[in-house]
């Protein structure tokens, strides 16, 4: 059935300004007027309301992402922390045990960016809260009440029925971050950040009708017409008659059955959910394609290289004996120097090393052998660095943008003019390249985020190259690899981007079923919402020395006004606190995959896979 276009009464600076009222509605008024029998459990994190209520009768367990209001005692901050995720998880663990639905209420800036909830592992409890209400074995509604900010949104909004607020904003990033990112020329020059706000909220499309267009919610809901704020009775009512009547769904549904089919039921649930976010951007082309390109090789300019020989005789005589302290023969050499330049987003995360041999730098595929200091590598230096000579074969390599369902409301403009320009310039359509190719003889699929297409941002062609190469993986029983190095979600794609982040966890989700092997590894930079999806769902996680890995990229971070600590939001830290399992040089980085491959091929492993979650859990050295 088809569902009515919905006509929005006001502009996306309008509902901005709406939900962004002092005495906006919160998930806190909505819950105290909505269920009976409340009671609440000790959440960790002031953002995050955990509740057990009844609507009409039916037990249901409660969240609920809170903001402050103008009138309300709160130590809220509209920002899930990394302690939030994590006892979100518990809930959801809760909920399933008891059989009990889960109602979400997302009204959120998105994920908190400090350094605490970097070291508590935000991207990755972001990222599990998303796979988990994907598989979660009970039913769940989710409503948008007010602003639903990225991942932090995401994390609770998957749903079997999810709705919106009619003025509610759903966004891939917050305006004044998007702002930040391709405004900050304006910026600079000395335009206020709010007179930049309509052109941001204008590239993001965060509207309700668009989010119902993808498929993320199921309907929008009235406001009163000067908004939430201005009458709680109404809008707490139209909710309650949106959620008693999906409630009514299910209960008519588990008491229609015998006890003996509880189990079909919820079986039926999981498999309606799982096409509803897959549906998450479609293709007109599904048929499958393989073929061999050329890869392209890179050419690594500005190098700073050292000839010792050249230098004046004090300069030599300081080298030289560095060089004798490190045991360096060659005179040729590569200065290894620290770089921090936030406005550049030049960022390294170790450095400082002094000088390195050339060759051994070359030889670690442009990157320092200590520290891991390096050059970005194209896709064709992925290849070489892990795969068995000419072996790799692409996978949908034609896949584009003009074959999306529906592509001309995200082809157009001068995002098109950049697609555009980019081609021909990388061996890549996309952001992603996928393919098979052999380890050690051993048959892989392998799907690399190329930093030269659009920073390895991912959108819909990029979700749907990932999906079809699971699909690939499943069906021919082949271990799956993930090479990211990717700026996250693409803002030019707005919410489209971010369901991507549901659907590529969602579809391995299949592939853990199958007892296939995941191995993930991250090299720099790897942020947003690439580390908070698909990342870090790797059975095996590989850390890069030295790379960038954080929730947020610096510009973000430090323009909201947080800190960054150079030293934690590193691939060394995530392995220092037990978040990845290997941390390597490049060129040592083919050994562990060619183990881990090996493995998989020669020790049996089950059929089918009841644990989907990450088989090593760092929350429990948090403990």
């Amino acid at each position: 059935m088809k569902k009515e276009e919905y006509s929005p009464k006001r502009n996306y600076k309008e509902r901005y300004d709406l939900i962004r009222h002092p005495e906006r509605i919160r998930s806190s008024d909505v819950i105290e007027g909505l269920f009976d029998d409340l009671s609440y459990f000790e959440s960790p994190d002031p953002s995050l309301i955990a509740a057990r209520g009844s609507i009409n009768g039916i037990d249901c367990i409660i969240l609920g992402q809170e903001k402050r209001r103008k009138g309300k005692d709160s130590q809220a901050t509209g920002m899930l922390t990394s302690k939030g995720f994590g006892f979100t998880l518990d809930m959801l663990d809760k909920a399933e045990k008891k059989s009990l639905p889960v109602v979400s209420f997302i009204d959120t800036f998105g994920g908190d960016t400090s350094m605490e909830s970097e070291l508590g592992g935000q991207s990755f409890l972001i990222s599990d809260c998303i796979s988990r209400f994907c598989a979660v074995e009970t039913f769940t509604v989710s409503y948008v009440i007010g602003e639903g900010g990225s991942g932090g949104a995401l994390a609770l909004q998957v749903a079997d029925r999810s709705f919106m607020l009619e003025n509610a904003l759903y966004s891939v990033i917050a305006p004044e971050s998007c702002s930040r990112i391709i405004f900050h020329k304006r910026l600079a020059a000395g335009e206020n950040i709010e007179d930049t706000l309509k052109d941001s909220l204008d590239v993001l499309r965060p509207g309700a009708e668009h989010i119902e267009e993808i498929g993320m919610i199921d309907g929008i809901l009235p406001e009163p017409p000067n908004g939430a704020h201005s009458d709680y009775d109404f809008t707490i009512n139209t909710i309650r008659s949106s959620l008693t009547g999906v409630m009514k769904e299910w209960v008519s549904l588990r008491k229609s059955v015998k006890n003996i089919k509880k189990k079909k039921v919820i079986k039926d649930l999981l498999k309606k959910r799982r096409k509803k976010v897959l549906s998450y951007g479609e293709f007109a082309d599904t048929f499958f394609k393989m073929s061999f390109r050329k890869t392209k090789k890179n050419v690594h300019n500005g190098i700073k290289i050292i000839d010792v020989e050249r230098e004046d005789f004090h300069t030599q005589l300081l080298i030289k004996v560095h060089m004798e302290k490190e045991g360096i023969d060659e005179t040729e050499l590569f200065e290894c120097e620290k770089e921090w330049d936030v406005e550049k987003n030049i960022f390294r995360v170790a450095g400082g090393c002094g000088f390195v041999s050339y060759k051994k730098y070359i030889d670690n595929f442009y990157a320092c052998p200590k520290c891991g200091k390096g050059e970005y590598l194209c896709v064709a230096e992925q290849i070489d660095k892990i795969c068995d000579k000419d072996t790799f074969l692409e996978i949908e390599g034609d896949l584009t943008i003009e074959k999306l369902i529906g592509s001309e409301r995200y082809n157009f403009g001068k995002y098109k003019e950049s697609l555009k320009k980019l081609k021909g310039k990388t061996f890549s359509k996309e952001a992603l390249v996928t393919g098979t190719a052999k380890i050690n003889g051993r048959n892989v699929v392998l799907v690399i985020s190329d930093i030269k297409f659009f920073g390895g941002s991912f959108g819909a062609v990029f979700g749907e190259k990932f999906k079809r190469a699971v699909d690939f993986s499943v069906k021919n029983k082949y271990p799956f690899i993930s090479i990211c190095a990717s700026g996250g979600a693409r803002m030019n794609e707005g919410p489209m981007a971010l369901a991507q982040m549901a659907k590529m966890n969602m579809s391995l989700l299949d592939l853990k079923r199958e007892g296939i092997l995941y191995l993930s590894v991250i090299t720099g930079p790897t942020t947003g919402g690439a580390y908070a999806s698909y990342v870090t769902q790797g059975d095996v996680i590989i850390g890069e020395k030295g790379a960038l890995v954080e929730f947020a990229g610096p510009r973000v971070v430090t323009g909201a006004g947080f800190h960054v600590d150079r030293d934690i939001v590193c691939t060394d830290k995530l392995f220092e606190t037990k978040k990845i399992q290997y941390l390597v040089n490049r060129k040592a980085l083919r050994g562990i995959l060619s183990y881990s491959v090996g493995f998989f091929y020669d020790i049996k492993f089950p059929k089918t896979r009841k644990n989907t979650g990450r088989i090593s859990d760092f929350r429990k050295h948090l403990k």
